[in-house]
């Protein structure tokens, strides 16, 4: 009876360690460069065919191709080694390619995000409240903050996933700030702790801004309905003709005018807010009237605005808006798998300088710009011959891969 030989098999396992060096850092590779990019995974066979190929080039260098050392125990347990060091790495290479988020990039890696010593603070949605710290300071070359927008911002608190990177939170809270505080300029520092360092300016008009070119704004006494709020469509009752525009403030004679206070209410995401990539956070309420006799402010015409001042009081009646339309159109959208995305033109971005419909940005990169902001002004729906600057804010709609590819080159 033959005895095994112990001393040939570590021989061949140590030799076999050797060899599957490189077989098996190439078989990690295929298998991870194909699962990440193609979501398929190679057969074992073929990998451990190209395994054994590269082990006999590797081999060779080393010797290992002696007839001799073939046919001994210590040949056939280093071509064994060899195998299954391959089938090991192509396993851990497909298991990587399965866990690595997809379109991976270096600016992403870079972002900083929140430390993870918060983690007790994260609610069961995964959003954290973004409160701010020491005192709300003013921006240079601004009319000085009022007492009152200070006290308001020191005591309010926003919620953000707490999945954002930080420079993204920072850019989300300035848009709050000027939008729900009506603020021409807003300036936000995050740290790791979620704590943020606030500096900001008040528009320097109040109603004049809200005037469009071509119409005046005049006030008048009359009834007001409960629940009107700026943006309403009226309708007033004079004694000889009738007057129709929009509610740019109103208040009732026994409340106190909150037209410039904004109300914020929290809104909580559904159950299957997991799917979607609108953000569910703090927004802010309309300011309403309590109804009872008051003074409403309406948008008209000049000819419109002198037969409203010739009259002491006239009865005002409110228009229907029947259905949101914008509401039921981003339903359409999301129903079809799309989703939105706000996006800021990077001065490194081939897009600045090219104008939208030279570019061809819907059928390049299969999104619509929606919207873009700038510092002094913003466009709804622009046309092809906007041109795109650096530092552009864009809200476009498309599918997630679409949105993240035009991520990429809005970078």
């Amino acid at each position: 009876m033959s005895t095994i030989p112990v001393t040939e098999i570590l021989v061949g396992i140590y030799l076999g360690l050797l060899a599957a060096i490189f077989p098996s850092f190439v078989a990690f590779l295929i298998g991870f460069v194909f699962k990440y990019f193609t979501s398929v995974t190679v057969p074992g066979l073929g990998v451990v065919a190209l395994g054994g190929a590269l082990a006999g080039v590797s081999g060779g260098l080393m010797g290992l191709i002696d007839p001799t050392l073939a046919e001994s125990w210590t040949g056939i347990t280093a071509v064994l080694v060899i195998l299954m060091a391959c089938l090991w790495a192509h396993s851990q290479g497909d298991k990587l390619g399965e866990a690595t988020p997809r379109h991976l990039t270096l600016k992403t890696l870079r972002e900083a995000r929140l430390s993870t010593d918060i983690a007790d603070r994260v609610d069961s949605f995964g959003q954290i409240r973004i409160r701010p710290i020491g005192e709300i300071e003013a921006i240079d070359g601004y009319p000085p903050l009022s007492a009152e927008v200070r006290e308001r911002l020191s005591g309010d608190s926003w919620k953000f996933r707490v999945d954002l990177p930080i420079s993204e939170l920072e850019a989300r809270l300035e848009e709050r700030l000027r939008t729900e505080y009506e603020l021409v300029e807003a300036s936000v520092s995050i740290d790791a702790q979620g704590r943020a360092q606030i500096a900001v300016a008040p528009m320097i008009a109040g109603l004049s801004r809200r005037v469009p070119p071509g119409k005046r704004a005049v006030s008048i006494r009359t009834v007001l309905p409960t629940g009107v709020a700026r943006g309403d469509v009226a309708t007033l009752h004079l004694p000889e003709d009738t007057v129709t525009g929009t509610v740019v403030s109103a208040r009732s004679a026994d409340a106190v005018d909150t037209s410039n206070q904004p109300i914020g209410n929290v809104t909580e995401p559904p159950e299957d807010a997991a799917d979607t990539d609108v953000e569910f956070e703090s927004t802010p309420t309309a300011s309403t009237t309590t109804g009872g006799e008051g003074y409403v402010t309406l948008l008209c015409s000049q000819a419109d605005a002198r037969a409203v001042i010739r009259a002491e009081f006239a009865p005002m009646v409110i228009h229907s808006r029947g259905k949101q339309r914008e509401y039921e159109a981003i339903g359409v959208l999301k129903a079809d798998g799309n989703r939105f995305r706000k996006l800021t033109i990077g001065a490194d971005s081939n897009l600045v300088g090219a104008a939208i419909g030279d570019i061809q940005i819907r059928d390049t990169y299969d999104v619509a710009i929606l919207a873009l902001r700038r510092p002094l002004e913003r466009v709804l729906c622009p046309d092809g011959s906007t041109t795109l600057q650096a530092g552009d804010v864009v809200h476009v709609v498309g599918k997630p891969d679409s949105l993240r590819t035009f991520e990429e080159v809005t970078a």
